[in-house]
């Protein structure tokens, strides 16, 4: 009963994104999400008390700021990804203006694929269908959604744009596979895991993070790079940067040491735009024994 009441919800608020004007159902998402922040007392304390440890230098006023484009921009991502075909569909320049083309190119060409890194910052879901039409035979790692209802609504959006979706239990195979036939396989970088994985330093705390990315380009030797949106008024910028790492002579410091270059990477990419990532995930909820 609670799965059907869910999905009633979710597709009550797809089809009212969909028939409202563009304009209009962006300034309904950041209100209702504005709402939510209210009744979630938990998430809105959270997003709060992650923003004070890793900006201390801010002021109360301009960290309450940040916190709340934070939620905006959670009511705008629910009606892109919900209007999803507005960015699939025709072309792709109308919206999206990208940044770093000249690097995908090149490490195409190196013919051994691409580890694609993101994080939950601005819309990570458009973030994988726009890479997807700009260079095709794009693979994401991604998570089931717990309601099965809802999970299929959410995998029919996900695969509007011709993307595979492959899920975490299948992402060594998958990947490698992905990467021999020359494609990009996309994944997460941002996300605290429950065991497994090392620790690297985030915004100065240790944070657990997936060693996957380090481990396909250690064995394959494909290159590594960032993909994320930056939002620039009603378009996107679409910026990709590879990922440079250290020689490092010993094997067995190689995996920390790439997972924390590229943990570093993206900490700089978030200081840059503090309200467009997911201050709302306990990133730090796991920590050394």
């Amino acid at each position: 009963m609670k799965h059907a009441f869910e999905y009633a919800l979710v597709r009550f608020a797809d089809l009212l994104f969909q028939v409202l004007p563009r304009s209009w159902a962006i300034g309904l998402g950041e209100q209702l999400s504005l709402g939510i922040a209210h009744i979630i007392t938990k998430r809105r304390d959270l997003v709060l008390h992650n923003l004070a440890l890793s900006f201390p230098e801010k002021s109360e006023a301009e960290r309450a700021h940040i916190a709340r484009e934070v939620w905006r921009n959670l009511g705008r991502l629910a009606v892109e990804f919900s209007r999803v075909a507005d960015f699939t569909d025709g072309s792709i320049d109308r919206l999206v203006e990208i940044e770093g083309r000249e690097h995908v190119d090149s490490a195409l060409k190196e013919g051994k694929g691409i580890v694609g890194l993101t994080a939950h910052f601005t819309n990570w879901e458009l973030t994988g269908a726009l890479v997807q039409r700009a260079f095709g035979n794009m693979t994401v790692i991604a998570r089931t959604v717990r309601n099965p209802l809802v999970d299929r609504w959410v995998y029919e959006k996900r695969t509007a744009s011709g993307l595979t979706i492959i899920l975490p239990k299948d992402a060594v195979k998958a990947s490698l596979k992905c990467l021999k036939s020359r494609g990009i396989i996309g994944m997460m970088i941002d996300q605290s895991l429950s065991s497994g994985g090392v620790f690297v330093d985030f915004f100065g705390r240790p944070a657990s993070s997936t060693t996957l990315p380090a481990l396909l380009h250690i064995r394959t030797g494909a290159p590594v790079m960032f993909a994320y949106l930056v939002r620039n008024g009603e378009r996107f910028r679409l910026v990709f940067e590879p990922v440079v790492f250290p020689p490092v002579e010993d094997p067995a410091a190689r995996i920390q040491i790439y997972t924390q270059v590229m943990s570093t990477q993206f900490e700089q990419v978030i200081r840059r735009h503090p309200e467009s990532w997911l201050w709302l995930h306990n990133r730090w909820k796991r920590q050394p024994e």
